[in-house]
């Protein structure tokens, strides 16, 4: 602050600058598992965290299920313990207070319902998705179904088969466990915005069922992904759609971009709330998310080849009326192209036939 000496009136320039949406980590996993009443687990950090704290007789799936969240890439996650006789609800309440980005129940196959109460919450929620799993290792493919419709869900098919942690046996589990581990990989690797497939799955040995093309086409239509096994390239995941019915959103990688979006402009833009509603805040807020989404945009998370066709932010007359100022509200349009994943790759072969000779002059 200068020092004034005198009286007079004084001008001083401040810039009313926007401050930078700080991004929120994804790989975050929230594992609800029925091992009868305990506290939540976590942080943890890897598999030995998770043998130190847990206590014994917490069943087959949870444990390996863990196991193959961090062989498969998976950095951090919570285990919310609830009793059989418990609500599914109460263990997915105990994880609201965390980061969740993926949420899975690994014990779901015994819980009645079980898919439907963990899609709900995450429709409620937005800001998370569900991994989802079969309820039995083997459901014939004509009549299998996903058991719900849900964008915020997927639904994977079919169990996989794991070492067993007392030794050299094997053991069938659902595969949620593992194909978190895959969506943190992912995310880290590439971005939340690529798809987590066509990834080879660590420490699996085996399928409950052997898919043909045929069968696995007819499964992804249904909005069913599925687990292969292919010669020379090992098990892999093989499909990236959500439960839901929506075209705008039938992909993991699109909804989980769009989560992504939302819940760091919402927990960036915090700061907004109290200040005075003028063209000065409108222009900051704009700003700090025109500046996040192009960073986001330069990662390869939107289509475009400017940033006038990636994004746009619009905070004006134009997205508010003057009810919306005199009451506070700060009304902004922003607009993305995200990109989608290239599920069927089309290449035009032509094949030059030989010319017809020329006939000589004479």
């Amino acid at each position: 602050m200068p020092e004034f000496l005198s009286p007079g009136v004084y001008i001083e320039e401040v810039l009313f600058s926007s401050r930078p949406i700080q991004g929120v980590s994804t790989s975050t996993a929230g594992f609800v598992a029925v091992t009868g009443h305990g506290p939540l687990l976590g942080p943890l950090t890897g598999f030995a965290d998770f043998e130190r704290v847990a206590t014994p007789n917490l069943g087959i799936n949870l444990p390996l299920a863990v196991r193959g969240f961090f062989e498969n890439g998976g950095q951090r996650c919570f285990v919310s313990q609830i009793a059989a006789t418990d609500p599914l609800e109460s263990g997915l309440a105990a994880l609201d207070q965390q980061a969740i980005s993926v949420v899975c129940c690994p014990d779901d196959p015994t819980i009645h319902n079980a898919a439907a109460v963990i899609a709900a919450d995450c429709d409620k929620r937005k800001d998370r998705i569900c991994i989802l799993q079969s309820p039995r290792p083997v459901i014939p493919v004509a009549t299998h179904r996903p058991p719900v419709r849900s964008s915020y869900a997927a639904y994977y098919y079919p169990w996989i088969t794991v070492a067993s942690l007392q030794g050299p046996s094997t053991v069938t589990i659902p595969p949620c466990g593992h194909l978190a581990g895959v969506y943190v990989q992912t995310d880290t690797a590439r971005g939340v915005w690529v798809a987590p497939t066509d990834i080879p799955l660590a420490g699996v040995t085996a399928l409950s069922q052997n898919l043909t093309a045929s069968e696995s086409d007819a499964l992804n239509s249904l909005g069913i992904d599925v687990i292969r096994s292919f010669p020379a390239q090992g098990i892999r995941v093989w499909g990236a759609r959500t439960t839901g019915q929506d075209s705008d959103y039938k992909y993991i990688p699109l909804r989980r971009l769009m989560i992504f979006v939302e819940q760091f402009i919402s927990r960036g833009t915090q700061w907004a709330v109290f200040e005075p509603n003028s063209p000065a805040l409108g222009a900051a807020v704009c700003s700090s998310i025109q500046n996040f989404l192009v960073s986001l945009w330069k990662s390869g998370a939107f289509q475009g080849s400017t940033e006038q066709e990636a994004v746009f932010v619009r905070c004006d007359r134009a997205t508010m009326t003057q009810n919306d100022i005199d009451n506070g509200r700060l009304v902004l349009m922003v607009g993305v192209a995200p990109l989608r994943p290239a599920e069927f790759v089309f290449i035009q072969i032509t094949i030059q036939t030989q010319r017809p000779a020329i006939p000589s002059a004479h």
